[in-house]
């Protein structure tokens, strides 16, 4: 009887929480009326954007991850699973937290809202980057529910309670997913039990997790400008990142030449580093003001990426057994912290005049807007720092507690020895397994003696 809990664990949980979302959407959820004037309904420049980000989520993030030469497979189709449960529950959850919901117990959804359940996928695929190879379907079901459900209740306090600028959700999506993911991690200790021997890839994954790249490369500007309004701030979002972008991927490969004794471009460098200009800039994207200062976010950013590809993912290993499968931290983690002071920045030095009436849409508590606020340069800078601090902490704190839920016996575990080779195996008709390489060996061992003894006798 427990044997076939374990084995129909996945579709108990999954069919219970989509029977959920079906009650939920049926009395809560209607559509927008586009003739509406109240909101913003753009389907003409709305919804090309919506695309490029929808790419971005379900092929650019999948083939990201699909360099490990034996969960590949898993990488790209556990993408699919978690970006389309995501989606649903995260719209639920922000229709519950609007203010129509409590005036009339139902919500509308449009293209806004598709977009903004987008950025939600990206930051539970942020954290499914770290733990890549060590989690079982249900784990990462059940870390989607837990991680969204903070995500969108911490992000809404972030934007509504302390008006922080986050345009391109830098924090609430790059910081945040990176470090409740590395924070999951440090609780489980345990490596990446999907190899199968000791090179991480072979030609033909790491040619599909460049495509990866490639794609979200050409559709960063998007994701950094979906949100955006008015026109003009929407128009800098997008050539900020352009911008930084460019200087990255530069940067990235002459850093990466001289981190190598023989002045090689190393793979892993190029595949991560040179998107950590989309997320550096991410925070301010609306807010930069002249080009030079997008073209320097893109620089740093990459030095920083590649140093910490080169030298601190590392050492963090050695020292705290801190496994990062995918560099989460290098690409996501340390450029989102950067956004996140660079907005402090941009928020201090810039002159409020220099944005017109944009400078409400910005920073909506500033002084002499329609919300009444009192801010101005030095305390939006302090709001701003005052929400990295606050995303980074419910992000370590709610990583921990989730990590902890996972490791409770009760769920499907990657390593389990209770299971033969082979009973677990999620994926029928593939190489993938989840038994460690070691037991992985041992039951290859097995096999091959079995075969001896088959032409013995």
């Amino acid at each position: 009887m427990w044997s076939v809990l374990h084995r129909r664990q996945f579709a108990i949980i999954a069919g219970l929480m989509q029977t959920v979302f079906i009650l939920l959407f049926a009395k809560y959820v209607k559509y927008i009326d586009p003739l509406d004037d109240s909101r913003r309904v753009y389907s003409g420049t709305d919804y090309p954007l919506f695309q490029d980000v929808h790419l971005m989520i379900f092929v650019g993030f999948g083939f990201l991850m699909a360099f490990l030469k034996r969960y590949g497979f898993s990488a790209v189709s556990v993408n699919l699973l978690l970006s389309a449960f995501v989606i649903q529950f995260a719209m639920l959850l922000r229709g519950f937290l609007t203010v129509a919901f409590n005036e009339t117990g139902l919500f509308s959804i449009g293209i806004p809202e598709m977009i903004s359940a987008e950025s939600s996928c990206a930051a539970v695929l942020i954290t499914m980057g770290v733990l890549l190879g060590r989690l079982t379907p249900v784990q990462f079901l059940l870390l989607a529910f837990f991680e969204t459900l903070l995500n969108v209740v911490v992000e809404h306090f972030v934007f509504n309670y302390l008006h922080v600028n986050d345009s391109g959700r830098s924090l609430s999506v790059h910081t945040f997913g990176a470090y409740f993911g590395l924070a999951a991690a440090l609780v489980g200790h345990k490596k990446n039990v999907m190899e199968m021997d000791e090179h991480g890839g072979i030609h033909h994954s790491d040619l599909f997790s460049m495509i990866g790249t490639l794609l979200l490369w050409v559709f960063f500007p998007s994701f950094n400008a979906a949100i955006q309004e008015p026109e003009d701030a929407r128009h800098r979002a997008i050539m900020n990142t352009y911008l930084a972008m460019a200087s990255s991927t530069v940067t990235t490969f002459m850093i990466s030449s001289c981190v190598d004794d023989l002045g090689r471009f190393n793979m892993i460098h190029i595949q991560s580093s040179t998107l950590a200009g989309g997320v550096a800039i991410g925070s301010a994207a609306n807010a930069v003001l002249y080009p030079y200062h997008a073209v320097i976010v893109g620089v740093v950013s990459a030095i920083l990426s590649v140093i910490g590809h080169a030298w601190i993912s590392p050492r963090l290993e050695r020292t705290f057994h801190l496994f990062d499968t995918c560099g989460v931290h290098n690409l996501h983690g340390m450029p989102g912290i950067l956004a996140g002071l660079l907005s402090i920045g941009f928020a201090y030095f810039y002159e409020p005049e220099s944005y017109g009436k944009t400078l409400y849409h910005i920073y909506p508590y500033w002084v002499g807007g329609e919300l009444n606020g009192d801010r101005d340069n030095v305390s939006q800078a302090q709001y701003q720092a005052i929400g990295l601090v606050v995303i980074l902490v419910t992000a370590i704190i709610g990583g921990l507690l989730t990590g902890c839920i996972l490791k409770i016996k009760v769920w499907n575990q990657v390593d389990d020895p209770d299971f033969p080779h082979g009973e677990m195996n999620y994926y029928a008709q593939s190489d993938v397994n989840f038994l460690s390489k070691y037991k992985h060996a041992q039951e290859q061992q097995r096999l091959r003696e079995r075969e001896q003894m088959h032409e013995i006798y």
